[in-house]
């Protein structure tokens, strides 16, 4: 007599090794996920750096002063701060906004939601003669997974 049909001994080795194979392929996305993740903000952490260091250059030298950790925030940044107007340089008229709830709420969540704030280290160095820099620290920090992160980014202002 021929049966037609799978023993419990065959579905258990079967199921057996579907896990043996899942696991290990759900933790592969898992974690790319996460790179994913950490990738992006700290990423965004670059390119606030970075657009801080371009209005420092463009600054007065007299008006490069030091703001203390914690920082001040990127979201609800107060008025003249480097997010505040955030301005729109990519050739549409939408012209400047703020980073408000009501003009991008998108944004303004994300920001919202990492806590991401900036802070300047000023140090002057005097070389004689009149010749002076700015050594300037801009630090980014932000709050990811529970964990506090940072990106910093140096920048030497002549006072020319």
């Amino acid at each position: 007599m021929k049966k037609s049909g799978m023993s419990l001994l065959e579905i258990v080795i079967s199921i057996s090794i579907a896990v043996v194979i899942f696991i290990p392929a759900m933790n592969m996305f898992s974690t790319t996920g996460q790179a994913v993740f950490k990738t992006r903000n700290f990423s965004f952490a670059n390119s606030a750096a970075r657009r801080i260091s371009q209005r420092l250059m463009a600054m007065p030298y007299e008006d490069i002063v030091e703001v203390p950790l914690p920082g001040i925030a990127l979201f609800d940044a107060p008025a003249e701060s480097f997010f505040a107007p955030f301005l729109n340089t990519s050739g549409t008229n939408s012209g400047a906004k703020n980073i408000t709830q009501a003009d991008m709420p998108e944004f303004y969540s994300y920001l919202v939601q990492h806590d991401f704030r900036y802070s300047l280290s000023v140090s002057n160095v005097s070389f004689g003669d009149g010749d002076e820099i700015k050594s300037v620290g801009i630090l980014i920090t932000w709050s990811e997974n529970n964990k506090n992160m940072m990106y910093r980014l140096y920048v030497y202002v002549p006072s020319l």
